[in-house]
């Protein structure tokens, strides 16, 4: 979370440039591409994770797409103070993951999307204190958490590559499926070419499905479903609560925020935007909103909560598009192919060892990702400690499974979770070591 004082990279059109409908439409299809599968990977490994019917797999994956794009129409508009007013692209979180699967386990799509409403509240009044969230809480803290989802999801994907396969297959089927998505999507990123990068994630799948279709292993589902489109139903699962979760939840709204911060301060930069003053600070606070409105309305459609997607600030690096004009016609593509019954049913039938390929490499990205932020400062004496015991809590005690179950409900529902119990840990020792207010003046939000 690297805050830049003046913007650094070269825009060819900036936030409130206005561009003519096709290279507007052009930019916002690489936008698209480059967020996409990130976007419903959280709903398919969820309904692989958990038992659901037809219908409601479909309308999760579908759904999952329409509130990305509400919350980026939401970003891009700005209503009073809500959006930042930037080309920031929004989607389902891999944040939550852990969370959500453990609530599912529990409750099933009801639990989870009533704990992620629940606690959302949080998101809502951290809005309003950004700049000593920023000063109290490090990259480190943030870094900590993304490292620690990215570790605890891997052996997820290997999961679904090796027993998570659908019966029929054989281990040689399942390891050169996986194996050739996992090489393309490697191969992808190593090759050095931006669009080729970008396109990754779509490729590497798409070679997957082609693989199990010549395999005679992929055959498209005999659908009930004959509506023309799928439209968000309010309460679609229902809610339910339990309050050992509610505090887990809430460490992870907290991680997520000041997560936005830097998604946000790097959107602004690189649309020709200062990260100073009050305007700035003001832009922030409404992207946290947005955050949080998305959220709620996710949750009460029965859907994930959303955050700012960070990947995307590469492509406005790349295509030097900054124009928060192209979040118009993102929201409009991931609306639209979220409306359409055949998005959802395509995408639920992926064979398992597609999508354990896929997400082995995305998740050790994610955790990349998170050895990237803990790195941004100079790691002293002080770090090295927040990073040792962190990582010791988070693997020390969520694996001992006797010892969590005989915890009283609300301890075992945060040292349940390797990601919760890491995270407080960061969170609690930074609060130890707060540093004195060191921010200028200009800074600080208005109230």
């Amino acid at each position: 979370m690297v805050i830049d004082k003046e913007p650094q990279t070269e825009i060819l059109y900036m936030h409130d440039a206005r561009m003519s409908p096709c290279p507007a439409l052009l930019a916002a299809f690489q936008q698209v591409i480059a967020m996409f599968i990130g976007c419903i990977t959280p709903a398919l490994i969820f309904i692989s994770a958990v038992q659901m019917d037809e219908a409601t797999q479909n309308y999760l994956i579908s759904m999952s797409l329409v509130t990305a794009g509400l919350g980026t129409f939401l970003q891009a508009r700005r209503f009073g103070w809500i959006g930042s007013g930037l080309l920031s692209v929004n989607g389902t979180s891999f944040a939550y993951l852990d969370l959500l699967l453990r609530a599912g386990s529990e409750g099933g799509l009801a639990l989870a999307c009533g704990m992620a409403l629940a606690a959302v509240p949080l998101q809502f009044v951290l809005a309003f204190f950004l700049p000593s969230l920023r000063r109290i809480f490090p990259p480190i803290v943030a870094g900590i958490v993304v490292l620690l989802i990215g570790l605890t999801l891997i052996p997820v994907a290997g999961y679904y590559i090796t027993a998570g396969a659908d019966s029929g297959w054989t281990w040689s089927q399942k390891l050169l499926v996986a194996g050739s998505v996992a090489a393309v999507l490697i191969l992808t990123q190593v090759l050095g070419k931006p669009l080729l990068r970008v396109a990754g994630p779509l490729l590497a799948i798409g070679v997957g499905y082609l693989l199990a279709a010549i395999m005679g292993l992929l055959s498209w589902p005999e659908s009930t479903n004959t509506a023309f489109l799928v439209l968000p139903q309010p309460l679609y699962a229902g809610l339910a609560f339990k309050w050992d979760l509610l505090l887990p939840f809430g460490i992870i709204y907290l991680v997520s925020s000041i997560e936005a911060i830097g998604d946000l301060t790097a959107t602004a930069s690189l649309s020709g935007l200062k990260t100073t003053g009050n305007d700035f600070w003001k832009r922030l606070r409404g992207g946290i909103f947005s955050d949080a409105i998305t959220t709620t309305i996710a949750a009460m459609i029965s859907v994930f909560p959303t955050a700012t997607f960070s990947q995307n600030n590469g492509v406005i690096q790349l295509t030097g598009i900054g124009a928060r004009q192209v979040g118009y016609y993102i929201a409009a593509i991931l609306i639209v192919a979220g409306l359409i019954p055949q998005t959802g049913i395509f995408f639920s039938m992926m064979p398992k060892p597609v999508l354990g390929g896929a997400t082995l490499v995305m998740f050790g990205l994610i955790a990349g990702a998170g050895f990237r932020l803990i790195n941004q400062d100079k790691l002293g004496n002080q770090e090295v400690l927040i990073i040792a015991v962190s990582l010791g809590m988070a693997f020390g005690i969520p694996t001992q499974e006797n010892f969590v179950d005989s915890l009283p409900s609300v301890l075992a529902g945060i040292l349940g979770s390797s990601v919760a119990t890491g995270g407080l840990t960061a969170v609690l020792i930074c609060l130890i070591y707060r540093r004195p207010k060191t921010e200028l003046e200009e800074d600080i939000l208005e109230r």
